[in-house]
């Protein structure tokens, strides 16, 4: 199901952006659904960074305009930044809540 919520909104993140001209450049927007997926599980949040950052570079958001760099290199950065989030995001999820007992 988290899968499924995430493969949703980065595929509307992607109409919209195409929609908008590339305007929609913030990793927030295609971290959310990293986050999702790697919640449940770190193998599909890494999965989910990787798409993210394709949605990114197919939505127009990478490169940025003022970039100097290739688009490979904004690629991989968008995939780390995303993969930060896929591990802190699963590291979240692990950590014990306050309602359980140890």
């Amino acid at each position: 199901m988290a899968c499924a919520i995430a493969a949703a909104w980065l595929v509307t993140l992607t109409i919209l952006n195409l929609a908008l001209g590339g305007t929609m450049r913030g990793t927030l927007f295609y971290a959310l659904p990293v986050a999702i997926a790697a919640w449940h599980s770190l193998e599909a949040g890494f999965a989910f960074a990787g798409v993210a950052a394709l949605s990114a570079w197919a939505g127009g958001a990478i490169p940025y305009p003022q970039a100097a760099e290739p688009l490979w290199i904004g690629s991989m950065w968008a995939f780390l930044k995303l993969s930060a989030v896929a591990l802190g995001a699963r590291f979240a999820a692990r950590l014990p809540r306050q309602d359980q007992k140890p």
